[in-house]
């Protein structure tokens, strides 16, 4: 299991196609029908906007156990590994960078990333904190910080319990995966065992084609940020939001015996990486200073058949 999930982290990557970097470099976006301002006209300053992204490079797997008739306080076995050449962090960027680019198409854009290894070692209930406090202490030093406008900045969040079918204690990014069609899970804190036999359905989406199903088993990719809007002149976070988005998948088709087997690795990868950039551009625009924009669904891509 551990494998296959190390080769999704390596089929999700992305390739560095934004100059990433603390030495900030201003990217602005492209105007296709400029204005022509009349002969001595002064030239209007358009906004700028760093966008940051501090989630980090730990990208957790999740699976809800079987019960093994032992009482433990967490049903799920949780592997954290590390996505390979900044990709978790450029999947958030170029969701923030959507978002404001539908709000504000004439503004220019600095991308910025915090080193994933500032958040080594890091609790994560602590992530969120910690990587806020190192952006504004770095950024606070940057002399270029005095043209900018406004400082997004996304951060992994922290969810304690379970909510709509998703495992407790899930932070950042990740899959989870609930394999169980019935039977019973293993008690807390010394509580009997839990008899999930008749647990209901949820909604699930068919990544090969995009139809709409029922199923008590999924895939589940995830995206648990928290979207701060800072004032780049005072650092004064403005306002913040926070989404928990999550897509469950489910091919009805596979005879896989494995849920976590039944979807093969370059669709799930692309669910991951599509999931995550929505959650970004929907975390901003749903603050007062963006815009609410339809962030349509990404159609399945084709692929060949997982292995039965």
């Amino acid at each position: 299991m551990e494998n296959a999930t190390k080769r999704l982290l390596m089929a999700s990557a992305i390739a560095a196609t934004l100059t990433v970097t603390m030495a900030v470099s201003a990217a602005p976006a492209p105007d296709a029908s400029p204005k022509v301002k009349p002969a001595g006209a002064a030239a209007e300053k358009k906004q700028v906007f760093a966008l940051v992204s501090a989630v980090g490079d730990q990208f957790t797997y999740v699976r809800q156990k079987e019960s093994t008739g032992s009482n433990i306080i967490d049903n799920n076995v949780r592997r954290t590994l590390k996505a390979q050449n900044n990709g978790l962090n450029l999947s958030v960027l170029r969701g923030l960078d959507t978002a404001i680019g539908n709000a504000y198409p004439d503004s220019e854009r600095v991308f910025i990333t915090l080193n994933p290894t500032e958040l080594d070692n890091v609790l994560p209930q602590d992530r969120e904190a910690v990587a806020i406090g190192k952006i504004v202490s770095e950024l606070e030093k940057l002399p270029e910080r005095a043209k900018w406008d406004k400082i997004i900045v996304a951060t992994p969040t922290y969810v304690q319990s379970e909510r709509r079918g998703m495992g407790p204690k899930l932070h950042g990014l990740g899959i989870y995966v609930q394999p169980l069609t019935g039977g019973s899970l293993e008690g807390q804190d010394g509580n009997p065992e839990i008899d999930v036999s008749n647990q209901g359905e949820s909604d699930t989406t068919n990544p090969e084609d995009g139809k709409k199903n029922k199923s008590k088993v999924y895939i589940a990719p995830y995206s648990y940020i928290q979207v701060y809007v800072i004032d780049a002149k005072t650092m004064r976070v403005l306002e913040k939001n926070a989404r928990h988005d999550f897509q469950k998948l489910n091919d009805p088709n596979s005879t896989a015996i494995d849920i976590g087997r039944s979807i093969p690795m370059d669709v799930l990868a692309k669910s991951v990486g599509d999931l995550i950039e929505r959650s970004a551009a929907r975390a901003v625009g749903e603050t007062e200073f963006g815009v609410s924009v339809t962030i349509q669904e990404v159609k399945p891509v084709a692929a060949t058949p997982a292995k039965k």
